[in-house]
Order: C-alpha cells, then sequence, then structure tokens
C-alpha cells in the first residue's frame, strides 16, 4: 500500500514500521492521504500493529484502513469557515476604532488650546495603532498572527506623516528581522512603538531640524545547543528567556537623568511600563547618546 501514499505523507508510514519492528506489541494510528488509480486523492485512518506470531524484527503487520475522506473535508470546510469568521470581527473592530479616530479628530477642532488638541492626536495615534493591527490580521494569511515587521513599517510612516511639520530633517532608519506576533503581543507592542517614536518626534530635536530615529526588531531564539551555554553565564542579556529584542532610539537631546520613566507623570511613558508588564517583557533604557529603549519580549 506505500506506493499509493503521497509522497508527503510516506516519511510517517517508514517511521511506524521502524517503531513496530523495535516493538511488535505497538499499537499505532495515524492518518494519511492515499492516490487511487484514477488520480483521486482519499483520507484513510489506519490502525496496525506487529504480528506477535511472528519472529521478532520480520517486519511483518497487521491491522486496518478505512476511509476518513468526509469527516476531513468537513473539518476543512469548518476551518475555513472559522478562519473567515474571524477575519471577519478584526474587519468589523478595524472599521470602529477608524470611527473612533474621526470622532476624536471632529472633537479637537473645537477646541484651540494647543495642549488639548496635541492629547486628542495622541489618542487617535493610539486608536490607529489598534486599527492598523486589525487591518493586517484581516487581509493577512493568518487571522491569529501578522508580521510585525511588515506592520511597523507602516506604523512608522504614518507617524512620520502625522508630524511631518517642521520634521523634514528627520530620518528613520529601520532594521527589521520577520518576526510573527499574536495580537495579544503585538496590540500592546504597537501601542509603546507608537509612544516612543511620538516622543522622540515631539521632544527629542527642540529647534532643530535634522536627527535620527532607528527602530530595530531582532529574534533572539538560539538554538537549543546555544541555550546551554548562554545558561551558563549568569546575568547576562543572553541569559533571560526571551526570544525577542526590540530596540527604538534617537540621537536626539536626551531624557534627562533626574527623570525616572517609570514612575514619571507622563501618560504615555506611563502606558509604556503598564503594557510592558502586561506582555511579560522587560525594558531598559540608556542616556549615553540620545536615548535608546531596549525591549525584550516573548510571544
Amino acid at each position: 500500500m506505500t506506493e499509493l501514499v503521497v509522497p508527503e505523507d510516506q516519511p510517517s508510514v517508514f517511521e511506524n514500521r521502524k517503531k513496530l519492528k523495535s516493538n511488535p506489541r505497538l499499537v499505532i494510528e495515524n492518518e494519511l492521504r492515499i492516490r487511487k488509480k484514477n488520480g483521486e486523492t482519499k483520507w484513510v485512518r489506519k490502525i496496525i500493529r506487529g504480528i506477535e506470531s511472528a519472529p521478532e524484527g520480520s517486519g511483518n503487520f497487521q491491522g486496518l484502513a478505512y476511509d476518513i475522506t468526509e469527516r476531513k473535508m468537513a473539518e476543512e470546510a469548518l476551518e475555513k469557515i472559522e478562519r473567515i469568521r474571524i477575519k471577519e470581527v478584526h474587519h468589523r473592530i478595524k472599521n470602529n476604532l477608524q470611527v473612533i479616530s474621526s470622532l476624536l479628530s471632529l472633537q479637537a477642532e473645537k477646541f484651540d488650546d494647543r495642549e488639548v488638541i496635541e492629547a486628542f492626536r495622541e489618542s487617535q495615534n493610539r486608536v490607529a495603532s489598534i486599527a492598523m493591527i486589525h487591518e493586517e490580521l484581516h487581509g493577512g494569511e493568518s487571522p491569529d498572527s501578522l508580521d510585525f515587521a511588515g506592520y511597523l513599517q507602516k506604523l512608522t510612516s504614518d507617524l512620520f506623516n502625522s508630524y511631518r511639520v517642521g520634521k523634514d530633517g528627520i530620518n528613520l532608519t529601520l532594521e527589521l528581522e520577520s518576526v510573527r506576533l499574536g495580537m495579544d503581543t503585538a496590540i500592546p507592542l504597537g501601542i509603546i512603538v507608537n509612544e516612543l517614536v511620538s516622543n522622540s518626534l515631539k521632544h527629542a530635536f527642540p529647534g532643530i531640524n535634522e536627527g535620527e530615529i532607528c527602530i530595530s526588531l531582532r529574534n533572539e531564539e538560539k538554538p537549543e545547543f546555544e541555550n546551554e551555554i548562554f545558561d551558563s553565564v549568569p546575568d547576562s542579556p543572553e541569559n533571560s528567556n526571551f526570544h525577542y529584542i526590540l530596540t527604538v532610539s534617537d540621537n536626539g537631546k536626551g531624557i534627562p537623568d533626574d527623570i525616572d520613566f517609570r514612575t514619571t507623570d507622563s501618560l504615555g511613558l506611563q502606558l509604556i511600563t503598564i503594557l510592558i508588564d502586561q506582555i511579560d517583557g522587560s525594558i531598559e533604557l540608556k542616556r549615553d547618546q540620545g536615548t535608546e529603549f531596549t525591549l525584550r519580549f516573548n510571544d
């Protein structure tokens, strides 16, 4: 029957035979596809075991196979319906968030106070960062995870457009590895990046129209043998269990040494502290040359 099994499923057949040769009393169940002579593909469920009366290692087996094609087709149909349903939910959430953003914009027009208008714009950007994630999830390959690097490119582009007046000389450098994140991690991180980049654009370059903001995203997950090496080094960054590192930095004036970003009254910095705790990540600040925030996290 092996020659009928589709090539992609054949390795599992050979692996199961090895197991049965080493342990004739073992019972193995698996599902695989076979291709009939007319080219039609069928799903079958096989239950096989060795023949106890046969000499050990003889390779003689017994079992049965039954057609589960209809069940598999029903499962695939249900999975497709569920993916469509989830994508539709993301689409509706995105639309509702865009309505909220528009309402904030309309409300801001009723005020003349610059600080009030700025507060409304900041809220709009936060809402937009969340809406963008739902848009990516709706249009992406998976309704459960998104390409966070691609999302960061769009998010930072929108932020630069939002603060473009007088900022033409501020450059953005992106060094992003391809990383897929689930919604529960992507949304808090999106808001964090929104806050950090907005703060740099608003405060890092006062009175000047040149500078640089850099964002890097790296996958630091190591092969198991490398982790064993790092585990022997105490108190090193590599010794942590975090798989991803996100860095947002600028070469502006920097945050004064007497300000603790974890206890400041700034709503944006308070949000960053709350959200990094929400995803069980860590954050550190360097003030050597401008400002550099380093976030470590898992998905």
